[in-house]
């Protein structure tokens, strides 16, 4: 009977699974499940039902302190079609788990061999914090339930934050006694008021390479030409990286305000976001894109405890979100990658809603690689990295999300300690690409996630075969090519 179960499951997983045209490769396909529905915004989605995929499970109803009702697991799992007898008799073994990585404390990553279906029912999207749940509240739920929840769980409530983007309160805990992610993801989900429960994904820098060359980027697009036009005077852009050394000469003038959405790594050596934010507006020994534009520098990202590399998990991106956009901010730099997350769908869907434009590293894990988000995102702007000979980085990730090529190899930016490096990754083009578009915005301030797209792809400079393409996406971007886009359609709208 074990075994029957077992195999009626996994028939009904892959039901649910064909039914959510999940067609690409087997991670992202998982991730397109967890996310049902929710990268609609301001709609109220429904809850992701995960006991469903699992052999039925009776337990009683479980009453909450303060009157809160727990899961009813009572109810049998249904949809999907009935197993066959052959798969009756002859069940599908249970994966073997695999390592695949490591986390960035040195933890090694264990992933099923088969990464359609978790033995538990998750559907896993990337490494994670193995000990960390983030559950998101309805707007209108009890104020009380999150302490209910941990209480019944043994879970530890670590964090709330409100998250008036997408009307929903996210909280994280603790997972205190031997449950894994996957367990108390099933335990929580079916909670009045529990919008979602997901695990904390990790998100990863996406380059920064040394190499060596001089300062050749601003030439090859033409940014000296465009700072006769504009050079982003009274555009603030978001920086949401590992922190910024606001004392270095070449920032001195333009970090507006700084936040920390991360309690570790204190003495964090802010060398990425330093970078990132140097190529956008360096202004005095560097030629930054727009270097009279205001930064605001959200540090999501830094070296865990157990030591490693800096990375930044779901959390701390969606706080930093929230942080930048609440101050102003039209554009937001997020020169990193990592799993299709839900949580971070939704504020990305939320931004794009108010015309936020977002432009994000398309990722160094190869050509072959899944795509990468918050890049591969539908309105976020993915950007690849090419060399000054036009030939894309050998790291970068291809796919049909990639919307433009920008300078990313051997780069030549500031570091902290007003030291300077040359870097490669498509982190440094997509602070290239961010940079072109506070220049845009000097010239018109009211521009809209579309129109920016537009004006990007038509003044694009076409690299590899004719017309857009996966690799180089619609082309090299051209600083002083958007400008003048820009202000022939400010000039029609002036007349």
């Amino acid at each position: 009977m074990g075994m029957l179960r077992y195999a009626l499951s996994v028939l009904v997983g892959l039901a649910f699974i064909v039914s959510a045209g999940a067609v690409a490769t087997a991670p992202e396909a998982a991730a397109q499940n967890i996310s049902v529905n929710l990268d609609r915004p301001n709609i109220r989605p429904p809850r992701i039902i995960i006991p469903r995929l699992l052999p039925r499970v009776v337990k009683p109803n479980r009453v909450l302190p303060d009157g809160h009702s727990g899961p009813d697991t009572t109810q049998p799992a249904t949809g999907g079609p009935p197993a066959s007898t052959n798969q009756a008799t002859n069940p599908k073994p249970p994966a073997k788990k695999r390592r695949v990585g490591r986390l960035p404390n040195g933890r090694p990553i264990f992933f099923p061999d088969d990464l359609d279906i978790h033995p538990l029912g998750l559907f896993l999207a990337g490494p994670y914090v193995p000990d960390i749940l983030i559950v998101s509240l309805t707007g209108d739920a009890d104020p009380a339930l999150a302490e209910a929840i941990a209480q019944a769980n043994g879970f530890e409530l670590l964090e709330r934050h409100s998250m008036p983007l997408v009307d929903v309160e996210f909280i994280r805990y603790r997972i205190q006694n031997d449950q894994s992610v996957p367990e108390a993801v099933a335990a929580v989900i079916s909670y009045p008021g529990v919008l979602a429960v997901q695990p904390d994904f990790f998100f990863f820098l996406s380059g920064a390479t040394a190499a060596s060359s001089i300062q050749y980027a601003p030439r090859k697009i033409h940014v000296s030409e465009a700072h006769r036009i504009a050079k982003g005077r009274d555009v603030l852009v978001a920086v949401i990286d590992s922190g910024i050394d606001a004392d270095h000469r070449e920032l001195k003038t333009s970090v507006a305000e700084s936040f920390d959405a991360i309690d570790f790594d204190p003495a964090g050596q802010k060398r990425h976001g330093t970078a990132m934010a140097a190529v956008i507006a360096a202004n005095s020994q560097l030629l930054g894109i727009a270097p009279s534009v205001r930064l605001l520098s959200a540090r999501a990202f830094g070296v865990p405890k157990g030591g490693g590399k800096a990375s930044a998990t779901t959390f701390a991106i969606l706080k930093s979100m929230q942080w930048s956009f609440d101050r102003g901010a039209r554009i937001f730099n997020l020169s990193f990658a990592g799993p299709r997350d839900p949580a971070l769908m939704k504020g990305l869907d939320a931004l794009a809603t108010r015309d936020v434009i977002m432009v994000a590293a398309a990722g160094n894990a190869g050509p072959d690689a899944p795509p990468a988000y918050p890049g591969a995102h539908s309105d976020v702007i993915a950007v690849t990295a090419v060399d000054k000979a036009d030939v894309l980085f050998d790291m970068a990730n291809n796919g049909k999300y990639v919307a433009l090529a920008a300078p990313g190899v051997d780069v030549m930016t500031a570091t902290p300690g007003n030291r300077y490096e040359l870097m490669s990754g498509t982190s440094v083009a997509a602070a290239h690409v961010t940079g072109v578009i506070a220049l845009m915005m000097e010239m018109e301030p009211g521009l809209k996630l579309a129109a920016v797209r537009q004006k990007l792809f038509d003044s694009a400079i076409d690299l590899g075969p004719e017309g857009p393409d996966t690799g180089y996406g619609a082309g090299l971007v051209d600083a002083l090519g958007a400008l003048q886009l820009t202000g022939r359609s400010h000039l029609v709208a002036a007349e």
